[in-house]
């Protein structure tokens, strides 16, 4: 069964000079695939393509992207594609090469799956020690270099938390390490503001559309967690899960979390 393709050939294989490799300079995307077709395709695509056009990467054209991602996806109804696009090789040193070109990566994997009562019953978090670096430049996109994620991720061994919450270095809440997050307030869906670090999720985006007139992006203070009246996360591999509890503050899953799950459902 095929399942990688590296600039259309049929390979695992890419060159030690690979930017991506050396630097973390490209970017990437897992999207969900069922039953041969992606899913938010679009929102997936235009994030790639803002990303590469900021850091000045070429951008393939989306039909070639999308060939792709269905020739991996082939006999899978179930799976997660994962499209990397590098700024591809380049002598030693941090200078690009002049003109730019990219080095494009689909790849399909099987797509973890979470206990079926998470969405039911909710998850557990932490807050984690690390903090986010600020750095507008980068923030939004879905760069390579995760290393912060990692990090974090590192902090915990048990079971019976499933995420991490991130803050940056003033203590605002950003996300959680592989989701991004949603507080509510009297009926209000707040989610950070993710201009100076973070990942603007592709589910994020959907359900700020999906909500626009109950969505309201801010700076969210740590103080303003142990206050709020729902906590969900969401991606867009798994979805929206509650949050029934970050360290020793408790939620209940209340029905705009519900309300937001039923849409999605019906997506």
């Amino acid at each position: 069964m095929l399942e990688c393709l590296v600039d259309g050939e049929i390979t695992d294989q890419v060159s030690v000079a690979d930017r991506g490799l050396l630097y973390g300079d490209g970017l990437f995307e897992n999207i969900t695939v069922l039953g041969g077709q992606p899913r938010f395709w679009q929102g997936h695509i235009d994030r790639l393509t803002a990303g590469c056009e900021q850091l000045g990467i070429p951008v393939t054209p989306q039909a070639v992207l999308l060939r792709e991602l269905k020739t991996v996806a082939a006999g899978q109804p179930d799976c997660v594609v994962r499209i990397i696009v590098t700024r591809g090789t380049s002598g030693s040193g941090y200078a690009p090469s002049s003109p730019a070109h990219s080095n494009r990566i689909v790849s399909s994997h099987a797509r973890t799956q979470l206990k079926e009562d998470y969405p039911t019953f909710g998850i557990r978090a932490r807050l984690c020690d690390l903090r986010l670096g600020i750095q507008p430049a980068l923030a939004g996109m879905k760069h390579l270099n995760r290393l912060e994620q990692v990090t974090a991720r590192a902090e915990w061994q048990d079971p019976l938390i499933q995420e991490g919450i991130l803050l940056d270095r003033e203590d605002h809440v950003i996300s959680g390490i592989s989701s991004n997050i949603f507080l509510v307030y009297s009926g209000r869906l707040l989610t950070p503001r993710l201009d100076r670090c973070g990942i603007r999720g592709v589910m994020r985006g959907a359900i700020l559309n999906a909500f626009r007139p109950l969505c309201e992006q801010r700076r969210l203070l740590l103080d303003m967690l142990p206050e709020a009246h729902e906590i969900f996360v969401c991606d867009s591999i798994h979805g929206v899960l509650p949050v029934t509890r970050i360290d020793h503050w408790e939620y209940e899953i209340g029905p705009v979390t519900r309300e937001v799950q039923d849409w999605l459902n019906q997506q």
